[in-house]
């Protein structure tokens, strides 16, 4: 039975490298590192001081005085990327049915960092000097909820919360969902923000460099936390056609499931990761050969690296050692629940347009990750089936492909 095809119409970026899609992509391509030093609190006593910080200064400019006293950090992400994305996309002004438009995102710390500052608050001056509109959009959820209720979007709405894969995971449902006909056009991906108990949880587990990341380096010596968002529009690919719309890509896979291994390790010689990729495969009907560029996790902790590079080794055999691999990690910081949801964004750009971003701060690939790595500069290459993976604690393994049409 044919099923249902999903395009890829519309794309939105915020990062630590810039508010916008382009501002992004060419960031990216010129290898420029957002890492820096963190404003959002005080950081002080944390073995690592930076991140991949949105530069807020410029963002803020988008948003009302009373649109950033109600919406959070992560619901600004979102919603600035999910205006850039439905505009790009132009679905709106095709006549379709906003109960048939849904909002499918990834989620991890949405609100945190505010309501930190309503539960200091409470602990220093008492409950009564708390202000409530600090906890307001405390749930994973708001986000979703501010963009669904911004552009009338009636469809389907949910969430994921499935720590860094759960933006990847997302859009899995959000392919489904047009699959089996129960949407035609779906906002999905994800945002994240920056938040003290991640970054002193990360910091506790001693997973965080000192200095920006080197995912896949010899010398690497843990990652860096980001934030942002990243905002995809899929569409049913034949309503996109007769609608003239402009397509980066298919999105042609999907797959995840959970290693039930280790709490925050992955399984050292990756074969939960080698069968969520052969999965992805497998939904999108391609051999391993049909890859031909990998969007990895790429962490720069020496377990993920190991454990990533191992499956790929597994998955594509000899080709792992010739396949062009890139951490986008080492630019933006790891921006947990939303990562996916950029990796998959910056992966259609590079189906569409035929450039591959590079891995920075590369000096001397691990031995032990016996793949290509995208190093320092940016790679021209047609790329006809790209591959994104995403490796979250928990053992939550997810993975999407996007080919070329």
């Amino acid at each position: 039975m044919n099923r249902r095809r999903v395009a890829i119409t519309g794309i939105g970026l915020v990062s630590a490298l810039g508010t916008t899609r382009e501002s992004t992509w060419a960031a990216m391509l010129e290898g420029r590192c957002g890492i820096g030093p963190v404003t959002a609190f005080d950081a002080t006593g944390y073995r690592s001081h930076v991140a991949g910080e949105v530069p807020m200064r410029d963002f803020d400019l988008h948003f009302s005085p009373l649109e950033r006293r109600r919406w959070s950090r992560a619901d600004r992400f979102g919603v600035l990327a999910a205006d850039e994305a439905l505009s790009d996309s132009g679905v709106l002004a095709s006549g379709v049915d906003p109960r048939r438009v849904g909002v499918m995102l990834g989620a991890g710390t949405a609100d945190l960092l505010r309501n930190e500052d309503y539960f200091f608050t409470t602990i220093t001056d008492g409950i009564e000097r708390a202000r409530p509109s600090l906890a307001w959009n405390h749930f994973a959820s708001t986000p979703g909820d501010v963009i669904a209720q911004r552009h009338q979007l009636e469809g389907q709405r949910a969430c994921i919360v499935a720590a860094c894969s759960s933006s990847t995971i997302a859009i899995g449902q959000a392919v489904d969902a047009i699959r089996l006909g129960r949407l035609d056009a779906v906002v999905t991906g994800g945002t994240d923000a920056l938040a003290r108990l991640t970054y002193s949880g990360f910091n506790a587990l001693r997973l965080m460099d000192e200095a920006p990341c080197r995912p896949f380096d010899r010398s690497r010596n843990g990652m860096n936390i980001g934030e942002g968002a990243g905002m995809l529009i899929l569409e049913e690919m034949e309503r996109a056609r007769r609608r003239g719309a402009r397509i980066y890509g298919e999105l042609a896979g999907h797959a995840a499931a959970c290693e039930a291994f280790h709490p925050t390790a992955p399984e050292p010689e990756g074969r939960p990761v080698t069968a969520v990729v052969r999965a992805a495969l497998a939904d999108a009907h391609l051999d391993a050969d049909a890859v031909d560029h990998v969007n990895a996790h790429g962490t720069a902790t020496p377990q993920n690296d190991r454990a990533e590079a191992r499956a790929f080794g597994n998955a594509f055999g000899d080709r792992a050692s010739r396949l062009p691999v890139t951490s986008l990690k080492s630019m933006i910081g790891h921006c947990l629940g939303a990562a996916g949801a950029l990796e998959a964004c910056v992966l259609a750009l590079t189906v569409s347009r035929g450039v591959i971003p590079p891995t920075i701060n590369h000096t001397e690939t691990d031995a032990d990750c016996r793949i290509d790595i995208v190093a320092n500069n940016a790679r021209e290459i047609r790329v006809a089936a790209g591959l994104s993976t995403s490796l979250a604690f928990g053992g939550n393994d997810s993975a999407v492909i996007i080919t070329a049409v």
